[in-house]
């Protein structure tokens, strides 16, 4: 039985060995040896963004405010401003339901039709305000099929109630009421000045 060489003749036999076929053998064992990636080295871990939960009911406060319109019209406008009173971001699509409300917070009904063609997911962060431009025609309150009432109230989920809008520049709220015989709404845009109903 031959028994292994000691490593004192290990490290003679490579004494022996010329320079240029050591530097060789050190070449050949770094390329062998593993590296440590380099590519982890200050790399930036994303996390995959998060979409705002949509919006509820009670996360917004609502004004409606008048615009004016030209004497004898039959037709009333207004834009309805709904402003995330919440603490976080949430997100907006498509219509709001509008009613009118009487005093004790009844629903007038009255024909209701949502016109214009809606915009994309609007994100509204906390003070910020997406809007709705609002039409009804306008009635004598004792006419047959004319809706009394004195305020607009709105819904933007299914499980809310609804939440009464504070009305700005529409005078007949606190005279004889608003008056309509139909009501049209059209859909949440990123500015007032949007127009989807003409």
């Amino acid at each position: 039985m031959t028994r292994n060489a000691p490593r004192g003749t290990a490290a003679r036999m490579l004494m022996t060995f010329p320079p240029a076929l050591l530097i060789v053998a050190v070449a050949v064992g770094l390329v062998g040896a593993p590296r440590t990636s380099e590519a982890a080295v200050g790399e930036t871990v994303t996390e995959p963004s998060v979409a705002p939960a949509d919006c509820l009911t009670d996360d917004l406060t609502g004004t409606l405010i008048g615009v004016p319109r030209q004497a004898g019209s039959g037709v009333r406008e207004a834009v309805l401003q709904l402003t995330n009173t919440s603490t976080t971001a949430c997100q907006i699509q498509g219509w709001p339901e509008v009613a009118l409300v009487t005093p004790p917070g009844e629903v007038v009904k009255v024909p209701t039709e949502m016109i214009g063609t809606a915009a994309a997911v609007i994100d509204l962060e906390p003070e910020s305000s997406t809007w709705s431009r609002i039409q009804w025609d306008v009635c004598t309150a004792d006419s047959s099929g004319c809706g009394v009432g004195v305020a607009l109230q709105f819904i933007v989920d299914p499980e809310s109630a609804g939440s009464v809008a504070e009305s700005a520049d529409v005078p007949e709220a606190d005279r004889d009421g608003i008056t309509m015989t139909a009501l049209r709404v059209g859909p949440f845009q990123v500015t007032r000045d949007a127009d989807p109903l003409s």
